[in-house]
């Protein structure tokens, strides 16, 4: 079965004020995860930032009323979700079938 992915929105900043508009967010703090079906499932995930820009007379959200879909729209809008995607498949993969390991020689 195919993994599961879902965001995790870590944190926003925020201007103060910026052409007359409150908490105007700049930037997204984000992990993206993925999980598969096993059990117990194997996950694997992503962290990074997003720089937004807000240009006067763009919609606007009040930050009181931004949701996580939204967030999660910009993130999707900017970052190159289905390389993450295949990223995370790749080492979830390579958690079940592992090609390298590491050997600690007892020479010391």
């Amino acid at each position: 079965m195919a993994n599961t992915y879902s965001w995790r929105i870590n944190a926003l900043n925020a201007k103060i004020k910026q052409d007359n508009k409150d908490n105007v967010i700049y930037n997204v703090h984000w992990s993206f995860n993925a999980q598969d079906d096993s059990e117990p499932p194997i996950q694997a995930n992503s962290i990074g930032t997003l720089t937004v820009e807000y240009k006067e007379g763009d919609p606007f959200i009040e930050y009181a009323n931004l949701k996580k879909s939204d967030v999660e729209g910009w993130l999707n809008a900017g970052l190159d979700v289905d390389a993450m995607k295949q990223t995370l498949d790749n080492t979830i993969e390579l958690d079940k079938n592992p090609v390298d390991e590491t050997l600690y020689p007892d020479w010391n």
